[in-house]
């Protein structure tokens, strides 16, 4: 595939995700029934993701009519994730190391984000487990911390490695895109190792959109994102 068809694809699939990320804050009644220890400036969704004990997700859905609310709106956001956010990210964040990589690194890349997508689909699939029969098992709790903990940390690596690779074409303006979304992914890597951090998910927005910036331009502007030109044989024949 060129670098530019995949940038032009991966503007496609960024749109839809972010789309999809925008639909999240708009499902009714997705509102935390009550917060555990750390969880107060996480959003529902992460919070349930990061709920390491029974008690913390029984502390989350709360009881009765706030609880029944929560569980529909949880569903509606698993159905979300599994059909729209992940596929979009994935194919984006695929797309985008496609034309910004090559060889070894872009396999290297491609490889990651493909199980970081897997994860996340693992993930929500025992989510929903748990939500079927809250507040959940010990043994579900720790397989939800693994799904979780494997996604975000391959997510936080695909990013910066991408970012490293658009510093490596050494022109100006991928240059310029790809310290942004280093210091997005960087971001995203420190927020991972303290969990729960709001600045991992910050990383990864702002990594995330720099990105889709990135292959905007790239999509019409090919020149300023292409290898540079071979410099002209000179010499005597």
């Amino acid at each position: 595939m060129r670098p530019r068809t995949a940038w032009r694809l991966s503007v496609l699939a960024g749109l839809v995700a972010f789309a999809c990320s925008f639909a999240f804050g708009k499902i009714p009644g997705l509102v935390a029934c009550g917060t555990f220890a750390g969880s107060g400036q996480l959003g529902p969704i992460l919070a349930f993701e990061l709920a390491r004990t029974p008690g913390d997700v029984a502390a989350l859905f709360g009881s009765g009519a706030c609880r029944a609310t929560l569980v529909g709106a949880q569903n509606a956001g698993l159905w979300l994730d599994a059909l729209g956010f992940i596929p979009s990210y994935t194919a984006f964040l695929v797309l985008a190391s496609i034309a910004a990589s090559r060889g070894r690194v872009q396999r290297a890349i491609v490889a990651i984000l493909l199980v970081a997508g897997l994860s996340d689909e693992i993930e929500g699939a025992i989510m929903w487990r748990i939500i079927g029969n809250l507040p959940g098992t010990p043994g579900q709790l720790d397989a939800l911390w693994w799904a979780v903990h494997i996604k975000f940390a391959l997510l936080a690596l695909a990013t910066t490695a991408v970012g490293l690779a658009l510093l490596g074409k050494f022109r100006l303006w991928p240059m310029l895109f790809g310290l942004i979304i280093t210091v997005g992914g960087a971001a995203a890597i420190y927020g991972f190792w303290s969990l729960p951090n709001p600045m991992m998910m910050a990383g990864f927005t702002y990594a995330w959109f720099a990105l889709l910036v990135t292959a905007v331009v790239a999509s019409f502007a090919a020149g300023v994102f292409g290898r540079r030109a071979a410099p002209a044989k000179t010499g005597h024949s």
